[in-house]
């Protein structure tokens, strides 16, 4: 059995689509016989040492020393794994890379987010200290070293091949949910679950689930609502999630927009639930105005619920949805296409495309699939 100690960037409430697809893959392995540890950068917020649901937690509380911290950490506990599987590809991946060759420990690195390889330079400065600075090169010639690059889409694989890394050192392992608990409600059911939650019966009800957040689209989204009186008054939209800890949130900017435009008939903010799911088999149309992705958790509940989908055309969500074949892909930002569109789901919804996702999601993202690649790949390495 592979003793695995897993790094991350957070690991503190609210959890986020990465740390709790972390939190449901630690649990199947653990369940399978497994140990597993994990080390996060903390905020100090949280415990420095924890125990959740059996899954052991150290926090790296200590504010600017996070990486000096980590190699602490994984001395600390060296006996106590074999193989280091790092999210994400930040300086945490750099010292575990570092630490696992000295020591002899394999290391994988899961790449969560696209974009992410290597960062664009945010101004012409940053570029030009690149230029002049061999960084970047440095960056890539260590995370080359790790003994896997774990991809969750193909938008990252093609960024981690054109950047060099060799094809038989990249694994395809996306991420998983579990459809047993994700999955499409019977009309009878939709109608006691929105009893039972407190929805109406007789409107067309949308969701969003994730955090409140720029990044998220969801300025485009209220922009979108807000424009047809038609669609305030034959829809309900219901935002699951908040923007707790997150520096773009938009929490103020949603209060201050249903106030303003005068929804508070048509769109309700219920901040964190446990019952997602419930939520998620209680409505009928799914909207994700994301401006970035890797292969997000929240799709791939809604679609696994049957849930008619309508994301942006951009990477991650392309994986997951044909435009007019399981869901629609619509331009990011754009107000008028996204109008229309949410127009159209309030008159008539495709059950055709809404079972096509259902059937997808149950077929190549279920946890168990993508667990069994994992486990594999941690406890040997060999290909997949």
């Amino acid at each position: 059995m592979a003793q695995i100690c897993m790094v991350l960037n957070n690991f503190e409430q609210p959890f986020g689509g990465p740390e709790l697809q972390a939190q449901k893959v630690a649990a199947s392995l653990m369940a399978r016989g497994h140990s597993v540890l994990i080390i996060a950068k903390g905020s100090g917020k949280a415990p420095a040492h924890e125990v959740l649901n059996g899954l052991k937690i150290v926090r790296l509380n200590r504010r600017g020393l996070a990486s000096v911290d980590l190699l602490l950490q994984l001395y600390k506990y060296r006996n106590d794994f074999n193989v280091i599987h790092v999210h994400g590809v930040g300086r945490l991946a750099s010292m575990s890379i570092n630490f696992g060759k000295y020591f002899q420990k394999k290391v994988f690195i899961k790449v969560t987010t696209t974009g992410h390889v290597l960062k664009q330079p945010a101004s012409r400065i940053k570029e030009l200290m690149q230029k002049l600075l061999p960084f970047r090169e440095r960056k890539l010639k260590l995370l080359q070293q790790a003994d896997g690059v774990i991809s969750i889409s193909s938008e990252i694989r093609k960024e981690l091949e054109k950047n060099g890394f060799s094809k038989n050192y990249i694994y395809d392992i996306p991420n998983g949910i579990d459809t047993l608990k994700y999955y499409p409600a019977s009309s009878e059911d939709k109608i006691k679950l929105r009893n039972i939650l407190g929805l109406p019966v007789d409107k067309r009800i949308f969701i969003f689930t994730g955090k409140l957040t720029r990044l998220k689209g969801l300025d485009t989204l209220l922009a979108a609502w807000s424009k047809s009186a038609y669609t305030k008054e034959n829809g309900l939209l219901v935002m699951l999630g908040s923007g707790q800890g997150q520096k773009d949130s938009l929490e103020s900017y949603i209060s201050n927009s249903i106030k303003v435009n005068s929804l508070e008939q048509s769109v309700v903010v219920l901040g964190d639930v446990d019952n997602v799911f419930d939520y998620l088999r209680a409505t009928d149309v799914f909207v994700f105005p994301s401006r970035r992705e890797g292969l997000p958790n929240s799709l791939l509940e809604a679609m696994a619920c049957g849930l008619l989908c309508i994301a942006s055309d951009i990477a991650g969500n392309n994986d997951l949805i044909i435009s007019g074949e399981s869901g629609f892909l619509l331009p990011v930002e754009d107000v008028s296409e996204w109008a229309k569109q949410i127009e159209s789901a309030i008159d008539t919804l495709d059950g055709r495309l809404m079972e096509s996702a259902a059937n997808m999601i149950k077929d190549n993202y279920d946890l168990r699939v993508t667990v069994d690649k994992l486990e594999r790949l941690l406890n040997n390495g060999v290909k997949l």
